[in-house]
């Protein structure tokens, strides 16, 4: 036994010899894998910021992204868009864009090509509050239709390959193949008066016409 605590000291030390190596080397392999990148960009939501069917004349869709620099570097970065779809709907939609209290873009999505460059510190974020709006005034030529876009967010920094990430956005409107068997889009504020006029006029002419029916059968009577 004594002979045994004797020799225990050496073979716990041979075994840390042994054995440092290969901690050595999975160390490595997990700092390689966590390594932060000089200029990287993190959007959320990551995949689809809208995904909207059923739009009627009067609707809007609000969203938030959240734009993050998980690299080791400051970096400015823009946002794009691109259509991806049909035109019609597209070029009628309206795109409101936010930071806060600042109005970044309030126009048609059509006419968004790109926001100004915008800086980023390392470790931080910022949220744009981006909302479509569905115009009042389109009317039926607009049933069934579609919208599909991406805003490409590109992020530059000093002397380092420039970083892209994309978020799409689909919009439809009633009736379109994401919402089959959609009812029609109301006609414009004028037509909708027009309909109202007619409805009164029709009312009105039916009590009219029971009075004369009322007073010509108390007449017989009498």
């Amino acid at each position: 036994m004594k002979k045994l605590f004797q020799i225990l000291p050496l073979l716990l030390l041979f075994s840390w010899v042994s054995l440092s190596p290969f901690t050595s080397v999975y160390a490595e392999g997990e700092n390689d894998d966590t390594e932060v990148k000089e200029i990287d960009i993190s959007i959320t939501p990551t995949d689809t910021l809208f995904e909207v069917s059923n739009m009627k004349p009067g609707d809007w869709a609000p969203r938030t992204i959240t734009v993050k620099n998980i690299g080791s570097k400051d970096f400015e970065y823009q946002m794009q868009l691109q259509n991806s779809g049909d035109e019609k709907l597209f070029n009628e939609l309206l795109l409101e864009i936010k930071a806060g209290d600042d109005e970044l873009f309030q126009d048609k999505l059509a006419n968004f090509k790109s926001l100004p460059l915008r800086k980023l510190t390392t470790g931080n974020e910022e949220n744009l509050e981006v909302t479509i709006r569905f115009p009042e005034h389109l009317g039926n030529e607009f049933q069934a239709l579609q919208s599909s876009f991406a805003f490409t967010f590109t992020a530059e920094g000093d002397e380092s390959e420039p970083v892209q990430e994309e978020i799409i956005g689909q919009i439809s409107s009633l009736g379109s193949p994401m919402s089959p068997g959609g009812s029609i889009l109301p006609d414009s504020s004028t037509n909708l008066i027009n309909y109202l006029l007619l409805c009164g006029a029709l009312v009105v002419g039916g009590i009219v016409m029971v009075i004369i029916i009322y007073y010509r059968k108390l007449r017989l009577v009498q």
